[in-house]
């Protein structure tokens, strides 16, 4: 087996310690900001998971609703009554740094009867703007429920419970492919065929605040 030798260098001392200092330096300098940059990029925040994201596409980036909701203050609602006999929304808000969070608006009344659901979950997006592909992965969230018959509120009436593993991700995901950006009736409007020739249509607006 051949054995590399380290040679020793014999020259003047003197003169290569200044070159050796500096060498030394700028490796430390390097090293040091090195380290201040990768603490200075922000880690995902707590709640959102370790799943697939992707940095999202600066027209995709706010909140995105789809369909229609009377209850306009989502974390403030108490159960009353508002607005039609059904309705439902969903409404995304998505960061650049591949955070999402989901927004969901269930009504549905009948005669004596009436059932609403408030949903939120959070997690991250994966978006590839050339494949028109958008994958939105749950890490957690939870959901309110106000289900009435009559007059009285049964046990359970509003109150927040957490979505199980089986209604997260890995287990649940939702796509959202082929999307395009189209201006509709004069506004800005993500698209997204649902098959059989239907399509969603997405409106930038106003993320519920607490």
């Amino acid at each position: 087996m051949k054995t590399n030798k380290a040679k020793i260098y014999s020259g003047p001392v003197r003169s290569f310690l200044p070159v050796i200092l500096l060498t030394i330096a700028i490796m430390t300098g390097t090293a040091y900001g090195c380290k201040e940059t990768e603490a200075a990029s922000p880690a995902i925040e707590e709640g959102y998971g370790n799943h697939p994201r992707s940095a999202v596409p600066d027209e995709l980036v706010g909140y995105w609703i789809a369909g229609v909701s009377s209850i306009s203050n989502f974390w403030g609602y108490n159960g009353s009554y508002q607005g039609p006999a059904n309705e439902i929304a969903v409404g995304y808000m998505l960061y650049k740094d591949g955070r999402v969070k989901e927004y969901f608006y269930y009504t549905s009344t009948s005669t004596y009867c009436r059932t609403q659901v408030l949903g939120y979950k959070q997690g991250t997006v994966k978006i590839d703007k050339e494949a028109k592909t958008f994958e939105v992965y749950y890490a957690s969230g939870h959901y309110r429920s106000f289900n009435t018959c009559g007059s009285a509120n049964p046990p359970g009436f509003g109150e927040t419970k957490q979505y199980t593993a089986a209604e997260l991700s890995p287990a649940k995901k939702s796509n959202l492919n082929n999307w395009t950006i189209q201006q509709v009736n004069g506004k800005q409007t993500l698209v997204v065929p649902i098959g059989d020739g239907e399509v969603q249509y997405y409106v930038k607006s106003t993320e519920p605040q607490k």
